[in-house]
């Protein structure tokens, strides 16, 4: 059959991946890796989640893959990185068990992209049916008989082709083959269909049409028609990959490239010639192929079962891999059969494996077959690269120290000290991975795990007083930061720079559009490079007293605090106010978070007190300066609704009914005017009156609920409560209440029986 090269085929759909080299990808945490395919492949926040939750396959979908299902099993879901194959950048998604397996591949990867990366040829895809024809008079008289209606066996057989032959694809060809070698039954003749299946892997179009020719067959041949089946040995549909790799980068501290070249030549040897040595070699070939195919939904039992069959098509079992030392390279070779498919099967049923076969970067099946045989290829020259320098342990050990951490429950966050400890000291063993996990807990109890952080800063929170919803149209808001609060820590790390997962403090589930990894890694990428930290030896973690969702911030304030924190650590200005360029740099994170914010919740943790705020244009940011002692209270009341669904509610009411809606936007705007000056001159009194007006048009805006209603009700009943309403964008979320300074606490005790928090904050305390 005719060899072709891959034709790479852009997809409008999926963006194009620009490097599959990210260094540092296996120390960075899970969050950081899915935020990283989010923004790199546009990722909805439910596809992350499948991945994280391993819940992409559901038993609703494997009830109809499989007979007699009971529920869905999974496996460790990795990324082969570093894969350069025919020019294209790949990731490649692997779905193992074992833990050295992707690390393997990435490596091969690695090193072999020194050389240009693999470079692959790929057969047309031609499959082989089989229809056996057995009690013959004359077999040869029968071949030659199948030979002479060639057409109408191939006509019967398309029969069932018929979407495929509109395609381009269906039977096209037939042999014929007398078997009569020791058989118990006497001679046969095989007939073989070959046929095009296109984009699929075939199995069932190949079936169907022999059983379609099998009559036919019958007729001519005046034998008796047995088995009508495909054959797995897909040899008329071989892949083959190969890299040439200059010996310099094979040089190792105690061996020369030129070495370690010949020693790869020495073990591709040993795997030609003996089949004990061949078997172990083409073992770890399928390590990676069946990984890759599991993933991508394919048939990983028939490729094995090919590929292992096409290293005996010679009569001796051999290596599918091949090594030489040619023009001071080592050239790598592989060659196998790929029976795989872009259509049909899991491809189309398992919704995972549309989200990965994304992520791959591969768009057809002919790439699929030339990048599957590249990660054998790959797996193979790591396991061999090992076993001629090394020996196979040594770069086991990490993995094998991780499973062992693991297997006596160290927490996640604590597995890789453990595990380097034991690879320190060298013995990865159960009891020592015990004794030093027991040792880092003593540590932890006596607080001296975690020495004192080089770099802190710490934001505000802020709440909403006056205005929400009204600022959107260009009315003014009124708002004050509150005592509760995010604070960023950096500190020094060779692997860095690295970004931890923020820790939120949460009284409900959170929604995870809500605390979003993706947005918050892809700022602290943004705010790196900015401040030309990107390359720096630092990581940053977060830790947050503010809930999400619930109108406090939380994202202004990191913004800020990162900004703050990348500041003091570069030594620049550190001077924290809402006209100097500290509010620029955090915009734009804020702007991550939500497109084109108005500035308000910046600038109101910058203030760090009590704001008046028109976005304008012109922008109107002042602050308020409270010449009375003022106290607030925040009490936490039920699951927030988004902001942005909120906002787009209102629009559409004002949109059914602009004169009511704009009469009420109109209404909290002068509230809000009187709120300013009552504030101004000390008015508390006044100040609540006003707090429950403008609760009152929000409730008429329809973005209060009941139990907003409810809670803003029950404070106000209180002794020492002068005001309450709902704050932030409503839909659920939390009540603010004005208090006199000295009920400010046994209020804040006996709210905290009825709230599932309550938050005791000072109006113009930092003022």
């Amino acid at each position: 059959m005719k060899k072709v090269n891959l034709v790479h085929r852009k997809s409008s759909l999926v963006p194009e991946l620009k490097t599959s080299r990210i260094p540092g990808f296996y120390r960075l945490p899970v969050e950081r890796r899915l935020a990283y395919l989010a923004r790199t492949f546009k990722l909805s926040e439910q596809q992350i989640s499948m991945l994280r939750n391993g819940n992409a396959l559901r038993v609703e979908h494997a009830v109809n893959m499989v007979e007699n299902s009971i529920g869905v099993f999974g496996l460790p879901l990795g990324l082969g990185l570093n894969f350069i194959v025919d020019g294209r950048e790949h990731l490649v998604p692997m779905a193992v068990e074992e833990a050295s397996i992707i690390a393997a591949a990435s490596k091969a990867a690695l090193l072999i992209r020194k050389g240009g990366g693999f470079y692959t040829k790929v057969d047309d895809p031609v499959m082989i049916g089989q229809i056996q024809v057995l009690d013959l008079p004359d077999p040869k008289k029968s071949a030659d008989a199948v030979l002479a209606n060639k057409q109408r066996i191939i006509d019967a057989a398309n029969q069932s082709a018929i979407r495929m032959r509109k395609r381009g694809g269906g039977v096209f060809d037939i042999e014929a083959r007398i078997l009569d070698e020791k058989s118990k039954v006497g001679p046969m003749l095989a007939v073989h269909l070959l046929y095009d299946v296109c984009e699929a892997m075939g199995a069932n179009a190949v079936n169907y049409a022999c059983e379609s020719a099998g009559p036919i067959i019958e007729e001519i041949t005046g034998g008796r028609v047995n088995l009508r089946i495909l054959s797995n040995l897909a040899d008329r549909r071989v892949a083959r990959a190969e890299f040439n790799l200059p010996v310099e980068y094979l040089a190792t501290k105690n061996m020369s490239g030129l070495e370690v070249a010949r020693r790869m030549v020495e073990a591709s040897e040993f795997a030609r010639i003996d089949p004990y040595r061949a078997a172990t070699c083409n073992k770890g070939i399928f390590n990676g192929v069946c990984a890759a195919a599991v993933a991508l939904g394919q048939d990983w039992r028939a490729i094995e079962a090919g590929g292992h069959a096409y290293a005996a098509r010679n009569g001796r079992y051999s290596s599918l891999t091949s090594y030489d030392y040619e023009d001071n390279c080592l050239k790598g070779r592989i060659e196998l059969p790929m029976q795989v498919g872009w259509v049909g099967g899991a491809v189309n049923s398992h919704p995972g494996v549309k989200l990965l076969r994304e992520i791959s970067g591969v768009r057809n099946s002919r790439q699929l077959a030339g990048l599957l045989v590249s990660v054998g290829l790959g797996q193979n020259f790591t396991a061999n690269l090992a076993l001629a320098t090394d020996g196979i342990q040594k770069g086991h050990m990490a993995l094998h120290a991780r499973s062992v951490a693991i297997s006596v429950g160290v927490p996640a966050n604590q597995v890789e000290d453990v595990s380097q400890e034991m690879i320190r000291r060298g013995e990865v063993k159960v009891a020592v991975a015990e004794e030093i996990y027991r040792r880092l807990r003593q540590l932890s109890d006596n607080g001296c795990v975690e020495e004192d952080l080089p770099v802190k800063s710490f934001a505000h929170g802020k709440v909403v007083l006056f205005g929400e919803h009204a600022t959107v149209y260009n009315y003014p808001g009124i708002t004050s930061t509150i005592d509760k609060g995010l604070t960023v820590r950096i500190s020094h790390d060779p692997d860095g720079p690295r970004f931890v997962y923020p820790h939120f403090k949460q009284v409900f589930p959170v929604p995870k559009s809500e605390q979003d990894i993706r947005l918050f890694s892809k700022a602290a990428d943004y705010a790196l490079e900015h401040y030309g930290l990107q390359h720096e030896q630092i990581a940053i973690k977060i830790e947050s007293d503010l809930i999400p969702g619930m109108g406090l911030g939380s994202s202004a304030a990191f913004s800020v605090g990162l900004c703050s924190a990348l500041r003091k650590y570069k030594h620049l200005d550190q001077e924290r106010k809402w006209d100097t360029g500290i509010f620029e740099d955090a915009q734009r994170l804020e702007a991550i978070f939500h497109g084109n914010p108005s500035g308000m919740d910046t600038a109101t943790v910058l203030s760090e007190g009590v704001l008046w705020f028109r976005k304008g244009p012109p922008r109107e940011i002042l602050p308020i300066r409270v010449p009375t002692p003022a106290a607030g209270l925040l009490c936490i009341v039920e699951p927030g609704a988004r902001t942005i669904e909120l906002v787009e509610r209102v629009q559409r009411n004002r949109e059914h009914d602009r004169e009511t809606v704009d009469g009420i936007l109109e209404e909290i705007g002068n509230i809000t005017v009187d709120a300013g000056i009552a504030l101004g001159i000390g008015d508390m009194q006044e100040t609540g009156r006003l707090m429950y007006r403008n609760h009152e048009q929000l409730a008429r805006l329809g973005v209060s609920t009941a139990a907003l209603d409810e809670a803003v009700e029950f404070l106000l009943d209180r002794d020492g409560v002068l005001g309450a309403k709902m704050t932030g964008g409503g839909g659920g979320g939390a009540v603010v209440a004005l208090v006199k300074p000295d009920t400010q606490y046994y209020l804040a005790q006996d709210l905290a029986e009825h709230f599932p928090m309550v938050i005791p904050f000072e109006l113009g305390a930092a003022t």
